[in-house]
């Protein structure tokens, strides 16, 4: 038989290890949020102070958020926005844009 004073003591025990568990899981959990919260706070910043994300393809600017359109032909090159010349330089060198090869140039019309 258990004396009364080895029942509490194992209670209390059984209490600590419960409280230990749960500050842990809790420890954890805060963790994970900063790790989110910072996570969002950077991509936030990177959008205010206007990350570099790439240079255009016909000119060689550095380009920001909102500053670059997308190739109309689907090869993925960034143009400036703001500089109609640049699409109209890259379009005819694109990767995507159809060729026509003929042995004359009266079939190519």
């Amino acid at each position: 038989m258990t004396s009364h004073v080895e029942q509490v003591i194992a209670a209390r025990i059984a209490a600590a290890k419960a409280k230990a568990a749960a500050d842990k899981l809790r420890r954890e959990e805060l963790a994970e949020n900063r790790r989110h919260g910072l996570k969002a706070r950077y991509r936030a910043k990177g959008r205010r102070t206007g990350k570099r994300l790439g240079f255009c393809a016909s000119c060689a600017r550095p380009l920001t958020r909102g500053t670059y359109l997308l190739c109309s032909k689907g090869c993925g090159a960034r143009l400036c926005r703001g500089h109609p010349r640049c699409a109209q330089q890259h379009n005819p060198q694109c990767a995507n844009a159809p060729r026509a090869f003929t042995d004359s140039p009266q079939e190519a019309s």
